[in-house]
């Protein structure tokens, strides 16, 4: 059975991308608004040893904010966002810890490149007539939306989902040369509400192997082995609470027959890639090749997961 694709549509991607890059502006529009304040009459420019001495001082402080990001992006990563025991599930702790470590992060980022910014702009905008204040920061509230703009396609987290996997499974007693032979994934239900979304909408992350007479799943939380008879239907769906949407990805959904009858969904989530329109690509393979399996496709055994 051919499954059914429902990709998001070029206008929805291209309403979905006005709607957030708009809404960004918004509030950065707003925050401009609320802390502006006109030059009064007769007030001198600043002189230019004073638009030197701020210039540096915004350089000093740009530099301090741009090391201290860079240096707890680095230690999110490397420390596999403070994690330290694999032997246990620790997805649904990792989620709370990396929705705080994005917000920080991208916060001192933005803050370093703004300030960096605003020590070349500042004097500028100040010799253009805008107030002292205000010139020196719309910089940085520009590179603040700059930044969120560019999170909704690259996507900086990818590395510690990849590590969290590969040592997970590490744990598991799965070896590199088995993960490698994989597609990295993440689960959710497509029924889940907003609340189950926070930090992350995957529930579980893993490992999915497309076996000859298997689809062979081993995660942080589960692990199963699907039949071509379990699988009753595949179809692809975008996700339209998802920024997903943005790279215009139509995710994998699993129709699984379980023991009493009923049906259980799985949605798929690529994961370990850098941008949304890589994404993309590894759902489309993904796709095909469980497409694939399940017309009767025997693929070579590559995980050695199996007898």
């Amino acid at each position: 059975m051919e499954p059914t694709i429902q990709r998001p549509s070029k206008l929805r991607v291209i309403l979905t991308w006005l709607l957030m890059v708009g809404a960004i502006a918004i509030l950065a529009v707003l925050a401009f608004w609320w802390n502006h304040r006109p030059m009064p009459a007769g007030e001198t420019v600043e002189e230019p040893a004073g638009v030197v001495v701020h210039s540096l001082f915004s350089l000093f402080v740009g530099g301090f904010f741009l090391v201290l990001g860079v240096g707890s992006y680095l230690s999110v990563i490397f420390s596999d966002c403070f994690t330290f025991n694999f032997r246990q599930p620790v997805w649904g702790a990792v989620k709370t810890r990396k929705f705080i470590a994005n917000i920080l992060v991208t916060v001192l980022l933005a803050l370093g490149a703004g300030f960096m910014l605003a020590a070349v702009l500042g004097p500028m905008l100040t010799a253009l007539g805008l107030d002292a204040g205000m010139a020196n920061m719309l910089p940085v509230m520009l590179m603040v939306v700059g930044v969120q703009i560019v999170q909704l396609w690259v996507l900086i987290w990818s590395p510690v989902e990849k590590r969290i996997i590969i040592k997970r499974l590490a744990a598991l007693g799965i070896t590199p040369a088995q993960w490698q032979s994989a597609t990295l994934v993440g689960l959710s239900n497509p029924a889940s509400g907003l609340a189950k979304r926070f930090g992350a909408i995957e529930e579980d992350l893993g490992a999915l192997w497309v076996e000859p007479e298997l689809l062979m799943y081993r995660g942080d939380n589960e692990q199963f082995d699907l039949t071509r008879e379990q699988l009753a239907q595949m179809e692809r769906k975008a996700d339209n609470r998802s920024t997903s949407v943005l790279g215009g990805i139509a995710h994998v959904i699993l129709h699984v027959r379980l023991p009493d009858g009923s049906l259980r969904q799985i949605r798929l989530h690529t994961e370990g890639q850098w941008t949304m329109g890589q994404k993309r690509q590894a759902m489309d393979a993904l796709a095909g090749a469980i497409a694939r399996w399940q017309g009767g496709s025997h693929p070579v055994s590559a995980s050695g997961l199996t007898g």
